[in-house]
Parts: structure tokens; sequence; C-alpha cells
């Protein structure tokens, strides 16, 4: 049974976007790879030193919108052919028209909504990719709050962009449920004080969050 935010400690429930709504991106990417004809050794090379929380990295700084997109592109095409396909959008493996939205957890955002819990979206993305995303989700009218990495300056898993984010939902963290794919999100939201729940299938995730909504209850 569905419980209203009237009977749940939690008020807010916050989505990242790819992974969470979206299929998991790791088998898309892998794929979109392997038909781009990138050199598949210097990709695992390259992709082993990347790390998600250096917020020096030409990707962070695409993310938070301090590097165009074009200029990512050249960096990335220099770096390694091929590898900068997946972020072109004149390029046939780009990857966000393969991203899917599941249909299930836009049917779950909207169930929330009218439970009346307050649901936001909080996303690292990419200023120049964000029309594909609003071309195949309705995020005005799913999301009470939306913040994009690319148009506050900030990205996950920095800590200011979810006080930013607690400070537009104006609630305190333990009140708020954060859905992530990436552990670094994760933890960072934790130490907030947030309400987490990693997700690795974002069907299966859907009945582990009505636990969490049901807990204290």
């Amino acid at each position: 049974m569905s419980i209203s935010v009237a009977s749940s400690l939690i008020d807010a429930i916050i989505f990242d976007w790819g992974g969470v709504i979206t299929i998991p991106p790791g088998p898309v990417v892998t794929r979109l790879y392997g038909e781009s004809g990138v050199n598949q050794n210097a990709l695992k090379s390259r992709q082993a030193k990347y790390d998600a929380k250096d917020p020096n990295s030409r990707f962070a700084q695409l993310e938070r919108g301090e590097l165009a997109l074009k200029d990512y592109l050249a960096w990335s095409r220099n770096d390694l052919e091929g590898a900068e396909s997946i972020w072109d959008p004149e390029s046939p493996h780009f990857l966000f028209p393969h991203l899917l939205v599941v249909p299930e957890v836009v049917s779950s955002i909207r169930d929330l909504r009218n439970r009346g819990f307050t649901t936001g979206l909080l996303s690292n993305n990419i200023a120049e990719a964000w029309p594909y995303v609003l071309s195949d989700l309705d995020v005005n009218g799913l999301f009470d709050i939306s913040v994009n990495s690319a148009f506050v300056g900030m990205r996950k898993p920095e800590e200011r962009i979810f006080t930013h984010m607690l400070d537009e939902l104006q609630l305190p963290a333990e009140r708020v449920l954060f859905l992530d794919d990436v552990s670094a999100n994760i933890d960072a939201a934790k130490s907030l004080g947030m309400k987490t729940l990693k997700v690795i299938n974002p069907v299966q995730s859907l009945s582990a969050m009505e636990t969490i909504l049901m807990q204290g209850t």
C-alpha cells in the first residue's frame, strides 16, 4: 500500500537522470564505443584514469559549464580519436538519444507528486545536450525543482550542489531521499544527512524507494 507524504518521514524525493530515470548507461556506453571503432585498449586505459570525484578533469569542467562542448570534443579527439563520438550530437554514436527513459519510473514520479511528495531532478549534465533530455522527459511537469550541473556551475559529488538543492527545497537533509546510480554521489549525499538509495536497476529500485518512504510510519 502506497503512503502519502503526511504519513512519511520523507517530504521530497530527488532523482538522478542517467541510470535512474533512464536505462543504465554503462552497457550503452560500451556498445557505442565499440561501434565507433575507438581503440579499446587505449580506451580502457583512459577510463581507468578517470575519477568522478576529480573536480579538475575536463569532463568535470564540461559538466559545470566551464568548458564548451566543442572544446571538450576537440580535446577528446586529440587525446583518443573516436572517444569523442558518444558526446558529439553530430555523431550517430551520441549517447543521449540512446539513453531511453524508463516508463515505470516516470509513472512512479507522477504518482509521488499525486501523493503530495515534492519531486526533484539533480543531474550532472551538459548544457548543449539538455534539449535531448527535455525532448524525452517532461521535466517541468514531473519535478518541482530541477538542477542541472551545467547551469549552476556545480556538479555531483561536490557538497555544494547538494546544499544548493536543499536550499531550493527548503527542507532539512533528513527529510529528503536521493536516488543515484553513482556511489560517489550517494556517499556525498549521505554525508550531509540525506536518505539515499543506490540504483542498479531503475524498475527494481522503485519498491526499495517505497520501503524507505514507509519507514517510521
